[in-house]
This record gives structure tokens, C-alpha cells and sequence, in this order.
């Protein structure tokens, strides 16, 4: 019967002392993970700590010698592994606080309170709508000079410009430019060149923003400056004084670019300083295009000269110049069907009408807002009948003009006019500072 308990109590104390260390193990996880001890485990270490404490033993126990041998054989177990306990928690007093918060019976209200201040521990609450607006505002790049470059130039006056002051500056100018129109490797090639003025140069400390805008701006100006070609007036004036009359000018340019319109528009500039012209309506081709030039010379009050839809609009231009001649007209203006560069059986008629008629000038006429595709219309095109001017059109359809840039960057044409409405009189001579002061940012 000895044998028997005292293989029972081995059992159970070999229990006890697996299910301590289970909850030493648990333990050590809390204290590094304090935030995951839950309620229900606070209550497991409250009724283990309740267990640690030793009661007397009763009458009755003092009489079983035996069972109470087997007892001091549990309490001295179990005092070793409080021992342990005491190694692996730094801090018993918590766990004192625990086994007595639990004993304590707590309001419904008052555990809804507890179970919410935990979790707002645990989830913090999301920041305001406005508390986010502040944080975007405070991680937004602008283009600033380097702290060391600004104390430089407190104690010297003027700073030399790194590549780490530069750069937010060019970004910003090549969004700008490409935003304008310009072309991506003219972009790319004229940021390169203000690029290495800005780094070449000693600025002053003082308005250093306003310098370096002008160094831009200047860049862009040896561009824009790039205009060889003579004002239309000065050459009919010259070719009149030489008796050499009638001027003779080829609008071309693509479809829709308002070539018969700006045909009206320079022949009203010529009437208002005293020329008399002759419009020639050489657009055979698109419909209702004979009945638009024939408009605009009934209210200009000059003559035209015209013939049927599929005719060759050479003989046109022709019969146009020989009037010309016939009646001492001053200059002739004609016109001619759009045509896309790439359509090579109209580039070669063009090519005919400018054989034909020698004019003395061949404008092109293209859209301020046609972005990069301008570029490549005016080669194509120049490379068949040799371009003397461009009259950009629509600036006023919210362009900035900035493939000016693209063509004076490539090209030795120079820039004539600007259309800017619908109105005889809007016909703006090339100027610049406008397309610079479109271009470039107000800050």
C-alpha cells in the first residue's frame, strides 16, 4: 500500500513540476511581450501564486504519517521551483498586483473601461484628416540651396553652385519645358548647357533664386535670338524700290493649321501699310476651301483668283502671278492643299507649285499646340521646298509656344508671326520675351 502512493504522489509531483515549467516558459514570453498578456492569463497567474502559499496542515493530515511525509516531500518541490520563479521574474510585485486585481470583483462598466484602454494600447488610434495634410506638406520637396552653400555665401558674398543646389532647379525647368512643347532632346541639351553656366559661375548669396533665373532665362533668349529672316513689309518694300514687284509668297503646312486664314490676315497687314494684293485659291483639294479664300478677299476687298475643285493648283498660282504682272498688284498670296509629311505624292506636288512659281518666299504655317510633331513637319517639308519663314498659329488655344525652342534649337528658320485669334489683326510679330515669360515658372 506505501509502494503504491508513493508511486502515485512520484506521478503527480512529476505533473506539477512539467505544468511549473509550461508556465515559467509563458512567463518569460509575457515580460517580453507584455502588450499580449490577456485577461484570462492574468487570472492563471493569480491562481498560481495562490498555490505558492503554504497552508498548515490539519489534525487530520498529522495523523497519516504517511501522506504527510508525502506532503514535505511537495512542499519542498515546490519550493524549488519558486526559486526558479524567482530567477526568471524580475519583478514578483506584478504579479502580486495581478493575483490581487483578480480577487477584487470589478463592474461590468468597469471592465469594458480596461478591455478599451488595452486596445488602444495595442491599435493607437489613426491620425486625423488634417494631422495628414500636415504630415504631406512637411515631406514635400522644393527646390532649395545646400546649408552649406547658404553660410558660404553669408561670409563671402557670393557661393559657387554644387550639383546638389542645381538639381532641384533643372527638374522643375525640364518638367516646365516639356510641359510647353519643347522637344525631349532639345530639353535635354539645353539643361545640360544651363547646367554647366550655373556651375561655371560665382552668384551672389543675395537673391540667389533670382539669379539663377536669369541665368535660365538667358539661355533660353541665345535660343530664341536665332532669327535671320527679314520682316515681310522691308522685303515688299525692297522689291518695290528694285521694281521687282509683285512679291510672291507660298503658304504651306499641314491640315487644319490655318493656312488660308493666316493668308487673309497677312494680306490685310500688306493693305493697312499700302500694298495692293491678289489672292490665288491653289488649295484644290479639301472642300469648301475655294469658298473660304473667296470669303475672306470679298471682305478684304482685293481679287481672287480661282478655278475648279481637282484642277492643278500650280496653273492656279500661275494664272494668279500673271494677273499680278498684268495689273501692277503688289503681292501675291497663295495659298495651297495641307498636306502631312509623310504623304509623299502631295509633297511632290508641292514640290511643282514651288517650281513652277518661284515664289520668293514659302511660309509654313503650324499649330503652336502640335508639340513635338511640329519639329519633324518643318524638316520633312524644308528638305523638299526649302522654308524661309514660320508663322506659329492658335497660341492663344492655352500654348506657351514652346516649340519655338525646338525649331530655332534645329533649325536656321526664322520665326515670323504668332496667331493669336480669329481677328484680321490678330497677328503677333515674334517676340522672345514672350515665349520666355509663358515658358518659365512664376517662382
Amino acid at each position: 500500500m506505501f509502494e503504491g502512493l508513493k508511486k502515485r504522489l512520484s506521478n503527480f509531483m512529476d505533473s506539477v513540476v512539467s505544468k511549473e515549467k509550461a508556465e515559467i516558459k509563458k512567463e518569460e514570453e509575457q515580460e517580453q511581450h507584455p502588450e499580449a498578456i490577456t485577461k484570462e492569463q492574468k487570472a492563471d497567474i493569480g491562481e498560481r501564486n495562490k498555490v505558492h502559499i503554504a497552508e498548515e496542515p490539519t489534525t487530520k493530515q498529522k495523523s497519516h504519517t504517511h501522506v504527510n511525509e508525502a506532503r514535505n516531500i511537495e512542499m519542498e518541490t515546490v519550493g524549488e521551483t519558486s526559486k526558479n520563479e524567482e530567477h526568471y521574474k524580475p519583478n514578483q510585485n506584478a504579479d502580486k498586483a495581478h493575483a490581487e486585481e483578480i480577487k477584487m470583483p470589478q463592474s461590468p462598466k468597469e471592465e469594458k473601461k480596461e478591455e478599451h484602454a488595452a486596445s488602444s494600447k495595442a491599435h493607437p488610434a489613426a491620425p486625423k484628416h488634417d494631422e495628414i495634410k500636415v504630415q504631406e506638406k512637411h515631406h514635400e520637396k522644393k527646390p532649395t540651396v545646400g546649408t552649406a552653400t547658404k553660410i558660404k555665401g553669408i561670409f563671402m558674398g557670393n557661393v559657387h553652385l554644387k550639383e546638389g543646389d542645381i538639381d532641384p532647379f533643372i527638374s522643375a525647368l525640364k518638367i516646365g519645358l516639356l510641359e510647353s512643347d519643347v522637344n525631349y532632346d532639345v530639353v535635354e541639351k539645353l539643361t545640360d548647357e544651363i547646367r554647366k553656366d550655373m556651375l561655371s559661375r560665382s552668384i551672389s548669396s543675395r537673391g540667389l533664386d533670382n539669379e539663377i533665373r536669369q541665368i535660365i532665362r538667358e539661355s533660353i533668349q541665345k535660343i530664341l535670338a536665332k532669327r535671320s529672316g527679314s520682316d515681310l513689309l522691308e522685303v515688299a518694300k525692297e522689291k518695290k524700290a528694285a521694281h521687282e514687284l509683285p512679291l510672291k509668297i507660298l503658304f504651306i503646312g499641314p491640315n487644319g493649321a490655318g493656312k488660308t486664314t493666316t493668308m487673309a490676315k497677312i494680306a490685310n497687314m500688306f493693305i493697312t501699310n499700302g500694298f495692293t494684293c491678289v489672292m490665288s485659291a491653289s488649295d484644290t483639294f479639301r472642300a469648301a476651301a475655294i469658298e473660304q479664300t473667296t470669303f475672306h478677299a470679298d471682305k478684304l476687298g482685293i481679287r481672287v483668283v480661282k478655278g475648279a475643285y481637282g484642277s492643278d493648283p500650280a496653273s492656279i498660282a500661275f494664272d494668279a502671278i500673271a494677273h499680278a504682272k498684268a495689273h501692277n498688284v503688289d503681292v501675291v498670296l497663295m495659298d495651297s492643299a495641307g498636306r502631312q509629311e509623310t504623304n509623299k505624292s502631295l509633297v511632290e506636288e508641292l514640290k511643282k507649285i514651288a517650281r513652277v512659281t518661284k515664289p520668293d518666299m514659302k511660309i509654313f504655317i503650324g499649330e503652336s499646340i502640335a508639340g513635338n510633331s511640329l519639329l519633324d513637319q518643318v524638316k520633312a517639308l524644308n528638305e523638299a521646298v526649302s522654308i524661309d519663314g514660320i508663322i506659329l498659329t492658335k497660341l492663344d488655344c492655352d500654348a506657351k509656344g514652346g516649340n519655338t525652342i525646338s525649331l530655332l534649337s534645329e533649325l536656321s528658320i526664322p520665326i515670323l508671326f504668332f496667331g493669336i485669334g480669329e481677328k484680321y489683326n490678330d497677328l503677333m510679330p515674334y517676340d522672345p520675351d514672350f515665349i520666355i515669360d509663358n515658358i518659365l515658372p512664376n517662382n
